[in-house]
């Protein structure tokens, strides 16, 4: 599948993507807003919401050539798009869909985010391969800390997720 290259950026007021994206719908413009669920907590309160995974950002899909795009900068929700000497600056072609590439229900996949603390994993790489140990804390660039179990005695080592496979 050829990827679509016609990505472009566009700024948003503060916590303003899903009204920037809803309008910018209405125009007949294609929108993009990655979301990933992140942990909050509050009042000793711990959950899971979900955020835009670029807060103030959102992506539009259009050619600039034929479209209306400086009609986006008067939208509601959306202070201006990302410009390069007047024109609209395209972002890398491949991107978003390497980032739809990552998304599971809906929500992106960030390194490490498949992996939640008391998971169960065997260590594939370094000096700690083939032993078997609990994640403790899975970290969005990628790091695990595990608990391992070693000559009789519990170390606590920090991995790359790239290092361990889940067990079971």
């Amino acid at each position: 599948m050829k990827p679509n290259t016609n990505w472009y950026v566009a700024a948003t007021k503060p916590n303003g993507e899903s009204i920037a994206a809803f309008n910018l719908e209405q125009q007949n413009f294609t929108t993009y807003v990655p979301r990933i669920t992140v942990r909050q907590s509050h009042a000793r309160r711990i959950e899971m919401v979900l955020r835009p995974l670029f807060p103030g950002y959102i992506f539009v899909h259009l050619d600039p050539a034929v479209a209306r795009w400086r009609a986006i900068n008067g939208t509601i929700g959306v202070r201006y798009i990302l410009e390069n000497d007047g024109r609209p600056q395209r972002i890398r072609p491949g991107f978003i869909d390497a980032l739809k590439e990552r998304e599971i229900e809906g929500l992106v996949t960030l390194p490490g985010a498949g992996y939640v603390p008391g998971q169960i994993v065997e260590v594939l790489d370094g000096p700690f391969t083939n032993h078997i140990g609990k994640i403790l804390s899975a970290d969005k660039a990628g790091r695990l800390r595990l608990l391992l179990e070693l000559l009789g005695g519990e170390v606590v080592s920090t991995l790359s997720d790239h290092m361990v496979k889940k067990v079971g």
